[in-house]
């Protein structure tokens, strides 16, 4: 979640915000999603994170530090929205607020920096992945994750629909990005294209990622707790609360698919 071009700067607010205001709702739905994704983008590394400095840019609510943690890592989170980088703030890892285009850190500080869906929210994302390897030092890593070209599953239309019976409208940056940036990492072919524009080789692969787990419920507060929704869905009164959640689940039915991500991952070695 970084500031792109001037054209786009009230919409990167609005993204900056609407995360912030997210916070502890990230942690109660989508965290079980991202958890497990964070886990496959680490694994994917081509060097090892056992006792390196790592940094975590587009920490959000820590998933991908804690990721890191679990790889032996000692992450640093950055993240632009302030909020999500208050959730369990004292149990954390340190992390600060800062813009992915422009690290606050010396040249070759880090032997990683991993990226896990936040350079899909900027439309430069070449600038971004330039400034990563910068941090990064020689023979270290830049791992970038993003959801492949037509990633989606029925729950999103359903909650959608449910939020919207009871006023809620998509802000205008949901829009701007999802013409303007998400395609541009959501494929392995312009994925890679991205970092020839920054001058760098790099390798990627499109990686299916199966959530049998998730029931129905789980499904709803995945979507429920996105920063898109999240705001709209907290301001709403307990009860009303409730029917968003009794309607979304039941415009999904019981026997909604299993949940499977389908995302992208760019491995730039330095």
């Amino acid at each position: 979640m970084v500031r792109p071009r001037p054209r786009g700067v009230a919409a990167a607010v609005s993204l900056r915000d609407a995360y912030s205001a997210t916070g502890a709702a990230w942690r109660d739905g989508p965290e079980r999603v991202y958890e497990r994704l964070a886990d496959v983008l680490v694994a994917a590394s081509p060097v090892s994170l056992d006792g390196e400095r790592v940094a975590d840019v587009g920490a959000g609510a820590g998933a991908t530090s804690r990721a890191i943690q679990r790889a032996g890592g000692h992450p640093i989170g950055l993240d632009l929205a302030e909020g999500m980088l208050r959730v369990d703030r004292h149990q954390r890892p340190p992390a600060v607020v800062a813009d992915a285009r422009r690290l606050p850190l010396a040249s070759g500080s880090c032997a990683a920096v991993v990226a896990a869906f936040c350079l899909n929210h900027i439309p430069d994302p070449e600038q971004a992945i330039t400034d990563a390897a910068r941090a990064v030092g020689p023979g270290g890593v830049v791992l970038v994750s993003a959801y492949a070209e037509g990633d989606t599953h029925p729950v999103k239309a359903a909650v959608d629909a449910a939020v919207t019976e009871l006023g809620w409208t998509a802000d205008p940056w949901i829009g701007e990005i999802r013409a303007q940036s998400i395609p541009a990492l959501a494929t392995a072919e312009r994925a890679r294209a991205v970092a020839g524009r920054a001058g760098l080789d790099a390798t990627a692969e499109e990686v299916a990622v199966p959530f049998p787990d998730l029931g129905p419920a789980d499904l709803v507060a995945w979507r429920l707790g996105m920063a898109q929704v999240a705001p709209f869905f907290a301001s709403l009164p307990q009860g009303a609360r409730r029917r968003v959640e009794t309607r979304a689940l039941h415009l999904l039915g019981p026997h909604a698919q299993p949940l499977v991500r389908r995302i992208v991952i760019l491995t730039v070695r330095t």
